[in-house]
């Protein structure tokens, strides 16, 4: 009499292992969301494009502007500061995924890639 192999003690294996799996998928992405590579997107200060929100982290400002990348591509971007920015400055906003804006900095127009430079011209 033959016996027939536990077929219970290989479904969970593979149980197992698709579990594993699916850790290592989340952790992927979560590191990647936190520490994956930074972009930049530009940005002209409009103060009638800020709103007062409920303070968070030291935050109670946030501006939705037109932001454009160093290829020219545009996209609405919004992020959070302490106070109110200054009127017409450009913003350098360093960008991580699914984090979005995590730091700004006030730049010179003619620090602005050319391509931003055509979609955001210098008044005056």
């Amino acid at each position: 009499m033959r016996k027939e192999p536990r077929m219970g003690k290989a479904k969970a294996f593979i149980g197992l292992g698709i579990a594993l799996a699916a850790v290592v998928a989340l952790v992927a992405v979560a590191g990647w969301a936190f520490y994956g590579e930074s972009g930049h997107v530009y940005a002209k200060v409009d103060n009638a494009r800020v709103a007062a929100i409920e303070p968070r982290a030291g935050m109670n400002h946030e501006y939705r502007l037109e932001g454009v990348a160093a290829d020219g591509a545009q996209s609405e971007i919004a992020f959070q500061t302490s106070r109110e920015l200054r009127e017409g400055a450009y913003l350098d906003l360093e960008t991580k995924p699914l984090r979005g804006v995590i730091g700004w900095e006030e730049v010179a127009y003619d620090d602005l890639p050319a391509a931003v430079q055509d979609k955001l011209p210098q008044e005056g």
